[in-house]
């Protein structure tokens, strides 16, 4: 056999290694994977999401939003607000539709416009045991009257203010009237408020029931 042979053999033999070709196909491999993962990075598409919780009422600002990239289809693409889309009003006419933990996704329903006739404070004396003890800022109440101390009992109990927002919850009972009672500050609008409503829920009992 000539040396010219032997030296061809020599040549040709690294491609016949199976631990160097199997290096080779795991590094092609591993090429095509890290461009499929770039590729699925480009198309994902940025939602935004809330740095800390937010609470119902509000308003949402700048600050508490955040962008997150994720490759989402169908209808969970469409219940969230994508960074590109524009929010119904300016974020300072917006407030939190209802409660987000921190990094949650900022669904479609979650902010709504604040109602500019909701401007009124509305304060309720309500009595121990006439409002949900866990009441808290952010829920809706009913807010029913009946008779005071000293009233007829038969005049009846009416609903004066429907699905009225609490603003703040009393965190020390005292004593109003002999009995344990907070007061409970609601948030109310033009069309709600009356010198009627004012004057009913100051004089008669108050009791809030939690409508969402």
């Amino acid at each position: 056999m000539t040396n010219r042979t032997r030296g061809e053999r020599l040549r040709l033999r690294p491609w016949r290694e199976p631990r160097l070709v199997l290096g080779i196909l795991l590094v092609l491999a591993a090429t095509v994977l890290g461009a499929r993962l770039t590729s699925s990075g480009d198309e994902a598409t940025q939602y935004w999401a809330v740095r800390s919780a937010v609470t119902p009422g509000d308003a949402v600002t700048e600050d508490a939003l955040e962008p997150t990239r994720l490759d989402l289809s169908g209808s969970a693409a469409a219940n969230y607000v994508r960074v590109d889309d524009a929010f119904d009003a300016p974020l300072g006419e917006l407030v939190w539709a209802h409660e987000l933990d921190a990094g949650a996704l900022v669904s479609r329903t979650a902010v709504v416009p604040r109602d500019r006739r909701a401007t009124g404070e509305l304060p309720l004396n309500v009595a121990e045991g006439a409002a949900p003890a866990d009441l808290s800022r952010g829920d809706r109440v009913d807010v029913w009257v009946g008779p005071g101390p000293g009233d007829d009992p038969a005049s009846g109990t009416e609903r004066v203010l429907e699905a009225v927002r609490v603003l703040q919850t009393g965190d020390d009972a005292s004593a109003v009237g002999g009995s344990l009672a907070q007061t409970v500050l609601v948030e109310v609008g033009e069309a709600q408020l009356g010198t009627e409503v004012v004057g009913v829920v100051a004089t008669g009992h108050v009791t809030l029931v939690r409508v969402s």
